[in-house]
Order: structure tokens, then sequence, then C-alpha cells
């Protein structure tokens, strides 16, 4: 396993939301097929051969074979590329909760996942709570500044600007305000599995340019690679199971996978199948190409269902009880392609970083040597690009569970 580290060094822009016709803002992490790009247009920028439209293809040629990247170009497609998160923080889970009105030195967050799976249920004072969202490092959020840039678009028939085509994009700022209150420099960093001989390839590429606008100088990242040791291991995996039941009901045992990362599970699919009970309307969402995503009424039972093939944890040992999820429309463009037609990627429905699905245990004890598989190979599709990372059992649940109350939130 190694680390890869980004340091930002000018402002970044990542594909984000489009809050209206000229406003974006960028997403707070680089997604793993954005990092793979820039991998890719820096190796294609560094071959002697013929490469179409950055798009990295292992040519065997003769010159490939003194290359000092031929071992990442040959199996540059199999390579798993993850998504790097800024300064070592990964997203809350869709279970945490925090105070409305809380007192100045008062972290107060809470999370409900082990009240609701118990008789509990809604956890004392959560009626004050509101759910977070965003990025944490040990509880605490990480907050980046975001810089707002204004620009104009340009009409290459005349070159000239567009008339009334002013544009604003809400930048990551290369900046951030420490504890001490001082400025440093935003990292990115994630872990990924590479070969001794591949790391020691991408150690010799320095800098890479990360994400749009990079050729007015966004994205200039300092990159890094070390060897750090498994993240995740059996032990340490039953460890957090074990300590995720303590103070559970005894005659039920769970274990909870937590999503690090957006995840293609085809949530398409059940709405295309299903059929809207008598008297509901569909619901209706666009896609970014204006065509019509179906969704109608879906139960929770089938959307457990569901979600419990797609995932993929063996149905005779674990049964799929909770979920706490949310989605959204995801697009992109495949730049090898000559139109902008064809660029156009197929919208889609991912469930966002930070879902919680819960399992109970069927048997007598967990499968650990699974549940290892399924860490390291994710869940659903495109995991090769970062998507569908999990966690067993992230020990958030129990560090800051709500039955405990205030005496760990001081």
């Amino acid at each position: 396993m190694y680390r890869i580290n980004a340091v930002l060094k000018s402002p970044l822009m990542v594909g984000g939301k489009t809050l209206n016709s000229n406003y974006r803002e960028s997403r707070d992490y680089i997604p793993g097929s954005v990092l793979r790009a820039a991998y890719a247009k820096a190796l294609v920028q560094r071959c002697s051969c013929s490469q179409t439209h950055y798009w990295l293809e292992y040519k065997s040629q003769s010159q490939c074979m003194e290359c000092e990247f031929q071992t990442v170009c040959r199996r540059f497609s199999e390579i798993k590329f993850p998504a790097l998160y800024p300064l070592g923080g990964i997203p809350y889970p869709a279970t945490a909760r925090r105070k409305k009105y809380r007192d100045k030195d008062e972290l107060g967050i809470y999370d409900v996942l082990k009240s609701r799976l118990s008789d509990q249920g809604k956890a004392k004072g959560e009626a004050d709570w509101e759910r977070l969202e965003g990025i944490h490092k040990e509880g605490l959020p990480i907050k980046l500044i975001h810089s707002p840039i204004t620009r104009t678009a340009i009409d290459y028939h005349r070159n000239a600007a567009q008339a009334g085509a002013l544009y604003t994009q809400n930048a990551i700022s290369e900046k951030y305000l420490d504890n001490s209150q001082e400025l440093a420099d935003v990292v990115f960093s994630g872990t990924m599995e590479l070969s001794p001989e591949e790391a020691e390839a991408l150690e010799h590429i320095k800098v890479l340019h990360i994400g749009a606008d990079i050729t007015r100088g966004f994205g200039v990242c300092h990159m890094s690679c070390r060897e750090i040791p498994e993240d995740s291991t059996p032990k340490q995996i039953k460890t957090r199971i074990q300590k995720f039941q303590e103070g559970m009901d005894g005659t039920k045992s769970y274990v909870v996978l937590d999503l690090l990362t957006d995840a293609y599970l085809g949530l398409e699919d059940i709405w295309k199948d299903a059929k809207p009970q008598a008297g509901i309307s569909d619901k209706q969402i666009l896609d970014s190409q204006g065509q019509t995503i179906s969704q109608a009424d879906i139960s929770d039972k089938q959307m457990l269902n569901f979600l419990e093939k797609k995932i993929g944890l063996s149905t005779e040992k674990y049964k799929l009880c909770k979920a706490y999820k949310f989605q959204e429309i995801l697009s992109g463009f495949d730049t090898s392609k000559t139109t902008e037609q064809e660029m156009r990627r197929q919208s889609h429905l991912v469930v966002k970083a930070g879902a919680v699905f819960a399992y109970q245990v069927l048997t007598e004890s967990n499968d650990i040597e699974e549940l290892l598989q399924q860490e390291r190979k994710g869940i659903g599709e495109q995991t090769q690009h970062g998507f569908g990372k999990v966690r067993i059992c992230d020990s958030f649940h129990t560090q800051y569970d709500a039955r405990k109350g205030d005496s760990h939130n001081g």
C-alpha cells in the first residue's frame, strides 16, 4: 500500500456543482477518475510513441522497453486510483448529527446509528440536532477556503468576448487556515495498491495538473508517493466490529459498511422496472442531457433488497436491515472521443459518499475474510476509478455514539 499526496500550489477546480447557469463550485476532493486522467496526460506528454487525445495506450514498441514508465503504462487501466481527500479527512457518515445550538468550545457531534439499530430509536435531545455534511478528521470539520473567480466566455469565431457571458468559478484555494489560524498548504491524500516498480515510476512525476482550466494555471499539484503499512487488516476489522457491538442487544450482531467515496450502484434500474402505485404519479428528474429518469415510489423493503444484491455480501451470512444514503445525478465527459456529442457520457444516479449500510449477521460469527475482500474491491461499478470504497464499522459510530450523551463531546 502506498499513500499518494498532492500538495496544492494553485487554485483547484474539480467538476463540481453548477448552482445556476453561470456559477459553478468545485468539489472539496479529487475523484479517482480525475486523478487517473491527470496521470494519463502526464504520461502521454512523456511518451515517445504516438498517443491520441491523451488516451494512454501501451504500444509495445522497442522504445517502450527502455522507458522508465513502462511498468505503469503497461498496467495503467488495471491500477485502482483512489479519491484524494484534503488534510487526511473522510466524509461524515449519513448518520452524523450536530447540535444546532452549542457552546463555543463544545464539539456537540453525535452518531445515531447504534440508537437506530437498538430499541432506543431516537436519541435524547435529537430534536435539537442537525445532519452533518462535508469532510472531517477525527470528528472536526475540514474547512477549505474557496476563491470565486469571474471570467468571460470567448467567442472563438470572432476572437472576442461573448456579450453577456460572464461566469464565476468558486475554486479551492491552495491555502487554508490551520489550528493556529495560520495559512498552510492544502494537501490531498489517498491510499492505493502498487508494486514497488510502479511506485518508483510514479515518483518520477513530481508535478501534476489536476482538474479543469489547467491551461490557465489551475490545479498545479506537487506529488509524492510513499509506502505505508496495510491500512486495514483482519485483526483491525475484527476489533472494529467488536467495539461496534459493545452495548448493543446481545441477541443480534451487526456489521456496518461505511461508504467513503461515491458509488455507482445502478439505482436507475430499480426505478426503470418499478411501477408507480395507483393514484401516485411518477416523480421526475432530468439528467444533464435533458432526458428523464423516472422515480416511482419504492418501498424500503424493495430498496434494501435491491441494494443487498448490488453490494454483494453473502445473503446466507448477512442481511441488509438499514440503509442511510443520499443520491445525485452524475455525468461527465470522455475526452478520448472526437465530438462533443460523443464525449458527453450518459448520466447516472450515484450514491453519495457517507452512506451507511447496516447488516444483521445471520451466522454465529463474521466471515472476516469476506469482509476484508469487500473492503479491498469496493462496491458497485468503476471501482478502478476510486468509486465505491468502503470501510467496515468505521470508528466514528462508536466514538460519537449518541447513546453516550455529552461526556464524549466536551
